[in-house]
């Protein structure tokens, strides 16, 4: 059943749209974190490791001025990102002014890694203009507990992303295959989730065995598993774009992951291997390059083929 499942996904794959969007964020859509290299939770995945790799913007001002570089220097777009306090969200509280002023004053498209936003921050971040929220989405309070160290629970989750989907244009839900030390546990709860706000986008990561993190020796799902599951998702989701992110193994297994995702019906990857481009020229898939994040919605893609 499950190569059926993948010879049915990529059929629906193609018979809705050929393109493969090849996404490359950098130098257009940078990621940016508001808090440095600080996490109050130092999750057993990441380890504040992720956000070393991030344009560091500690202050208001520094983030205003930033972004208008960037926009001055022919950036799209940029991703807020940063780690989480202790309540599990990214504390854009003192920025909303300097992200206003942002929107108001450059063309760039904000997107949000938001985390766990109280309802009254998701409203905010909504009323400033954040264009989109990158949320991470978890299925199982075990899963919570082991990788967050947190006592939230699914429900939790349940609730912000609710909340985002009422207050921003729009929400991308990401789910990590492998989070809890490289089992499947949650994800395909997940899913259940994120078809309660219907998304235009879902986002498919894959557990990093990332040096110096808690995981760093965990194998992670397989290749198999995880085409399997990008199967899965495209046949629930057969409108949505589907997404393999950036977050994904890049030892040996890199390709054959791509290779799955490829036949399992995603529309976009981000940073494929050039292996990978040449296969999706051989399943009859037209290669395009997005200069974005593989989030954005389509209206930015519109304007890509402009």
């Amino acid at each position: 059943m499950t190569a059926e499942n993948k010879r049915r996904a990529f059929s629906m794959k193609l018979e809705r749209d050929p393109t493969f969007w090849a996404c490359y964020p950098h130098p257009k859509f940078p990621t940016v974190s508001i808090t440095g290299d600080e996490c109050a939770l130092n999750c057993k995945h990441c380890g504040r490791r992720y956000l070393q790799q991030m344009i560091s913007c500690p202050s208001p001002d520094v983030l205003f001025r930033t972004c208008s570089e960037l926009a001055s220097n022919g950036a799209r777009g940029a991703l807020l990102s940063g780690g989480f306090n202790s309540e599990g969200y990214v504390p854009f509280e003192p920025f909303l002014d300097a992200i206003e002023q942002v929107k108001r004053e450059t063309r760039l498209f904000i997107s949000a890694h938001t985390g766990l936003a109280p309802n009254w921050l998701a409203r905010e971040l909504g009323r400033v203009g954040i264009d989109l929220a990158d949320f991470d989405l978890i299925g199982d309070d075990e899963t919570i507990e082991l990788v967050l160290g947190t006592d939230r629970t699914v429900e939790d989750y349940r609730r912000s992303l609710h909340v985002l989907k009422r207050s921003l244009p729009h929400v991308v839900p990401h789910i990590c295959i492998g989070l809890h030390a490289g089992e499947i546990r949650g994800e395909r709860a997940a899913l259940e989730l994120a078809a309660e706000i219907s998304p235009q986008a879902l986002v498919i990561l894959v557990l990093v065995p990332t040096p110096g993190t808690e995981f760093e020796c965990i194998a992670g799902p397989s290749p198999a598993e995880v085409g399997e599951f990008i199967a899965e998702a495209r046949l629930k989701f057969p409108e949505a774009t589907l997404a393999l992110g950036c977050m994904r193994p890049r030892d040996a297994r890199r390709v054959e992951i791509e290779h799955q995702a490829l036949r399992a019906g995603v529309d976009r990857m981000e940073l494929p291997s050039e292996q990978t481009l040449q296969a999706a020229h051989k399943l009859g898939l037209r290669v395009r390059r997005l200069d974005g994040c593989c989030a954005v919605p389509p209206d930015f893609v519109r304007c890509e083929v402009a």
